[in-house]
């Protein structure tokens, strides 16, 4: 018997039952395969789906460029000073005889501040008014004495050189009793110089001596130091780039700490010179003071609103960006960014004049967008946001 047809012991004829349980195992298998294979395969075209949308580019905002008004406003710090100050010292040298006023106290003009010793001043003016009275006796007795010599010549008795003589001394004393009467005006104008009075109505800041004080004309001896209080005056310093925006005549509001609301004022002076070291130029505002409720040295934030320029192209302020000197805006070509260059004139606080570079209705990139993005980038204009009065109310029912 050939090997082929010899059964090992042990082995055992497979039945039909057996065959049929493994085909059944394999078929399960299989279709475990398919599944995981097409669970996979259906998430492949979300994953697809979602790459075309990212390389669409950064989404961003337009607004177009256009024309209109844009009104200014320069905002510069300020401080609040006094119109006039003077240091009140003597015109006559002497002893300070008393101070009618304090620091603090309010003045008219023409009211008496101090007074120096008068007594030195009044026995001056009497020694003048004396040596008046003795040139004027002279002046008297020399044209009597010429009015003789006249009389005499006449029946020969005086030569014409003694009449001569005395013609010369009457004009030597006609002279001498002018001079008196010049010492005794000096000597009057001394004697009211020891009264000193407020030249304008002001505040009295500083007292700097007392009764007792001899006080000097050279070097002068300061006294006291008056302000002007009832109208100050506000000083704010304008960049140069500003110079020809604001004008004498446009409206100011000057901002103190502590009121309740700003002071309305316009410029009084414009400044001609430029500072070199800072690039600024002065402005001045009258800012009155009735009621002397400001004091000078505050400091003041002060607003000048020019007038509006009119006709002008016009682009929101964060459309535009400013690097090392140069302005420029983004606009989109083909879907990219695009940098356009600039010149910028008035910036506004929400806009920015536009005075080369842009056309009417050119649409702008704005926002944070306009910020950051480099030129080249891939963007994608967003669509506008439908305001909320727009939208589409909820059907009966609805969620």
């Amino acid at each position: 018997m050939g090997t082929d047809g010899l059964r090992l012991r042990g082995d055992r004829p497979r039945s039909r039952s057996t065959w049929g349980a493994w085909t059944l195992a394999a078929v399960a298998l299989l279709s475990l395969l398919h599944c995981t294979r097409s669970e996979s395969t259906s998430s492949a075209p979300s994953a697809a789906a979602a790459s075309p949308a990212a390389e669409q580019g950064i989404a961003v905002e337009t607004v177009p460029v256009r024309r209109g008004s844009i009104l200014l406003r320069i905002a510069a710090p300020g401080t609040l000073e006094a119109r006039r100050e003077s240091h009140i010292g003597v015109e006559v040298q002497g002893r300070i005889e008393r101070v009618y006023v304090d620091e603090g106290d309010r003045v008219e003009a023409g009211a008496v501040l101090f007074e120096v010793d008068p007594e030195p001043f009044q026995m001056g003016l009497r020694q003048a008014e004396a040596e008046l009275d003795h040139a004027r006796a002279e002046r008297s007795q020399v044209e009597a004495d010429l009015a003789r010599a006249v009389e005499l010549q006449k029946k020969n008795i005086v030569s014409p050189q003694q009449r001569e003589k005395l013609q010369t001394a009457l004009a030597v004393a006609r002279s001498g009793e002018r001079q008196a009467a010049e010492m005794v005006a000096l000597a009057k104008y001394k004697l009211e110089h020891t009264v000193v009075r407020a030249p304008y109505a002001a505040s009295v800041v500083a007292r700097l001596a007392d009764e007792g004080t001899t006080a000097l004309v050279q070097p002068q001896t300061i006294v006291l130091v008056l302000q002007e209080s009832g109208e100050l005056e506000a000083k704010a310093t304008i960049p140069e780039s500003k110079l020809s925006l604001v004008r004498v005549g446009d409206p100011a509001l000057i901002h103190v700490e502590g009121l309740g609301s700003p002071i309305q004022t316009t410029i009084s002076a414009v400044g001609d010179a430029i500072d070199p070291a800072t690039r600024t130029y002065t402005v001045r505002m009258i800012v009155p003071n009735a009621e002397h409720t400001l004091k000078a040295g505050l400091f003041a934030e002060i607003e000048i609103l020019p007038s509006a320029k009119r006709e002008v192209l016009v682009v929101p302020r964060s459309a535009v960006r400013s690097e090392q000197g140069h302005s420029q805006v983004f606009t989109v070509h083909d879907g990219v960014a695009t940098a356009v260059p600039v010149t910028i004139g008035v910036v506004a606080e929400d806009e920015v004049e536009v005075l080369e570079g842009l056309r009417v209705d050119t649409p702008v990139i704005v926002g944070e967008a306009a910020q950051k993005l480099a030129a080249g980038m891939k963007v994608r204009v967003a669509p506008a946001a439908a305001p909320a009065s727009a939208a589409t109310p909820p059907k009966d029912g609805g969620a």
